[in-house]
């Protein structure tokens, strides 16, 4: 019989503020063996989040408070350490990757120089030359592109997707004993996300545990062995992957499965005529440039988005596919002005706006309203949910105050109820902060959203919803979406059209249904290959699991 690894025995946790107590996690008991991998499932706000972190002590107190329970690791209680021996396990014996980027990156250091702190700490024998070239195997490992150019970038400088594979990087290189991975992958495409799932694989034969904490159930299929369901902080299910998918016990589970977006899914419709034009350009170009030497002159550009022409119609959702760092981001970003254009021309309906600067963009935000990819970065920590909602609409002389009820109508259109309108974003999860954020561009009622990676964040089933709304809001306003993504699947389900960028070109276009069935080039090939097939033998990557 192998001895587990992690035991956690009746874990309760709860938060506790000046007007009301939430019970995050109830009761809850699981075992973790040494090279298991094991999948910890549930909507947004069921208490996954908070069980992980609480194996590493993570969870802040106040507001939070372990009620009860054990958490033992090799057979010591961490709940019950002392600081100092709790500090040598982090990150060496276990260590966590973020579902959000930036809670682990600091924007004030190179991602070279922050990846060099954990071997500073964990191995001071190392000399400089062994920890540069260790941090840059490892951001080669993760896909980083000119490892040697990029360890000298800030995080800032990184898209969403890059800044993801840093905060792997840094968990892994420690080749710890056991990873927590809540939601590693959320921001990456689909290819490169098949290189980091091969990564921890490798990993895990060498004996090291990962809890999977995912909404996704196409990657718990891939990689686990077991599937832990969570609901209303309780575990309400459990059991092998295989076992679990083909015969779910509760109607819970049951209703994750099939809110699973497929590739074989039928698009929300087709063929449909768009007369209008309401975004077009032409030869658009947006460089950035690489600065070297004690001058800093520039020596090269990074060609995010070089050289594309296309068309947004009222009404009309386009979706834009490629890997992290394509530009499909950037593209969206300079669209409604917050990246400037190094050549070409894009216009709203009529208005040129690759003239536009500074504060003439302002009678055109109103219209062009985007939904970013980072829901902690994009939401003020020190606002209240009231305050976020109706800030632009106060701006743009909507509002002429604070207003509960315009709140309460907005929360609502996205599944979360009135009276969270006077929290802060650090009491919500990372699927209901993504909920406010699309509250928060819907508020203006604008023709065009660009949804950066809008539902990458949430749990599928959430996820359905906030699709179903996106379609709904879509025929009751005609509106427009720019539906930037990685999630091929959601793609075809809500697009009308669909480019695939490839290092800042684009590398072919159609509809969802040609681009999925019938794909030209090898890079989309590529992409379709490498997406999660829940119930696929052929995508599993673990052939044995383990057992007791």
């Amino acid at each position: 019989m192998t001895t587990p690894l992690l035991q956690v025995k009746n874990l309760s946790v709860s938060f506790h503020t000046e007007d009301r107590s939430v019970q995050a996690v109830k009761d809850v008991s699981f075992e973790v063996l040494p090279g298991e991998v094991v999948g910890l499932v549930g909507e947004s706000g069921s208490g996954k989040t908070v069980t992980g972190m609480s194996i590493l002590r993570l969870v802040p107190t106040p507001p939070g408070r372990y009620d009860s329970g054990e958490i033992l690791f090799e057979g010591q209680d961490i709940l019950k350490m002392e600081s100092a021996d709790l500090r040598e396990i982090r990150g060496s014996k276990i260590s966590v990757i973020f579902q959000e980027p930036m809670t682990a990156l600091s924007p004030l250091k190179t991602v070279g120089n922050q990846l060099k702190e954990l071997l500073d700490l964990h191995r001071p024998e190392m000399s400089d030359e062994e920890k540069t070239a260790w941090v840059l195997e490892w951001l080669g490992k993760v896909g980083i592109p000119d490892p040697e150019i990029r360890q000298h970038a800030y995080p800032f400088q990184y898209s969403g997707g890059m800044r993801q594979r840093v905060t792997i990087a840094m968990a892994l290189m420690l080749e710890p004993d056991l990873v927590i991975a809540d939601e590693p992958t959320t921001a990456l495409d689909v290819t490169l996300q098949a290189q980091v799932f091969d990564l921890m694989m490798k990993m895990k034969d060498d004996k090291t545990s990962l809890i999977f904490i995912t909404h996704d159930m196409g990657v718990v299929w891939e990689l686990c062995d077991r599937v832990l369901v969570m609901k209303n902080a309780k575990l309400v299910e459990e059991g092998e992957t295989e076992t679990l998918f083909d015969a779910p016990v509760e109607e819970y589970t049951r209703e994750l499965l099939h809110a699973v977006p497929r590739l074989d899914d039928p698009p929300a419709r087709t063929a449909p005529d768009f007369p209008e034009t309401l975004i077009s350009t032409v030869d658009l170009k947006t460089w950035f440039p690489i600065k070297k030497g004690f001058f800093s002159r520039t020596v090269d550009h990074v060609k995010a988005v070089d050289g594309i022409s296309m068309t947004i119609h009222a009404g009309e959702t386009v979706g834009v596919v490629g890997e992290s760092g394509s530009g499909k981001s950037t593209l969206g970003r300079t669209l409604i002005g917050l990246e400037t254009a190094t050549a070409g021309e894009f216009w709203y309906e009529d208005l040129p706006l690759h003239h536009l600067k500074g504060s003439a963009w302002r009678p055109v935000r109103r219209d062009l309203a985007m939904i970013f990819q980072d829901p902690y970065s994009s939401l003020n920590a020190r606002m209240k949910i009231l305050d976020l909602l109706t800030e632009a609409p106060i701006v743009h002389g909507l509002l002429r105050k604070p207003d509960p009820d315009f709140a309460a109508q907005w929360l609502e259109e996205v599944g979360l109820s009135p009276d969270m309108m006077y929290r802060y974003p650090h009491e919500f999860s990372g699927g209901q902060r993504q909920r406010i954020c699309i509250a928060r561009a819907l508020a203006l009622e604008p023709k065009l959203i660009i949804c950066d990676e809008a539902v990458s964040a949430l749990d599928v089933t959430i996820q359905a919803q906030v699709l179903d709304l996106l379609l709904e809001l879509r025929e009751r306003h005609g509106l427009a979406y720019l539906f930037i993504s990685h999630d091929l699947s959601v793609v075809k389900r809500i697009c009308d059209s669909v480019l695939v960028m490839q290092q800042g070109v684009v590398v072919e276009s159609g509809t969802p249904s040609d681009v999925v069935n019938n794909p030209q080039d090898p890079y989309t090939q590529n992409l379709l290959e490498a997406v999660p097939i829940p119930g696929d033998l052929s995508r599993r990557r673990r052939a044995e699991p383990v057992t007791l």
